[in-house]
């Protein structure tokens, strides 16, 4: 069953939740600062998805290992996360927090305005061999 995150900003006994960035607006536009030593981890990579039409489905797999914290930089993205049987949809927007998300959950994301931009930081390098797909065992 997926219900959507509408009030909820914790899921999976913690292993995803919303994480509140500050953001600062003024008339110059919006500065987003992300001080490493202040996230829930010290990232090795990171990198943006951008120019995905709407419908647009990515992602599609969970990490075995590892942390990834999800920032949606411009426009709209839906988020379905997926731990054992419970299933989750969150919305992500450039107004609002971003999603961490850590090792044993699967997740898809669907881009759902033209262009949405997602930027992912993430705790370990780059290793297709700790993907997992939608209904494998997770150690």
């Amino acid at each position: 069953m997926t219900r959507a995150a509408t009030t909820q900003a914790c899921w999976f006994d913690g292993k995803a939740r919303l994480l509140h960035l500050q953001r600062h607006r003024d008339a110059r536009g919006c500065l987003l600062p992300l001080e490493f030593d202040q996230l829930p981890f010290t990232p090795q990579r990171l990198f943006t998805v951008s120019e995905a039409d709407p419908g647009t489905q990515r992602g599609g797999h969970g990490h075995r290992r590892g942390q990834q914290l999800l920032v949606c930089l411009a426009g709209r993205i839906d988020v379905t996360l997926q731990c054992g049987s419970e299933r989750v949809q969150v919305t992500l927007d450039s107004n609002g927090p971003a999603l961490l998300v850590s090792a044993g959950v699967w997740g898809e994301q669907t881009y759902v305005e033209q262009h949405s931009v997602l930027l992912v930081l993430a705790s370990d390098r780059y290793d297709a061999s700790s993907y997992f797909l939608q209904g494998e065992p997770v150690p």
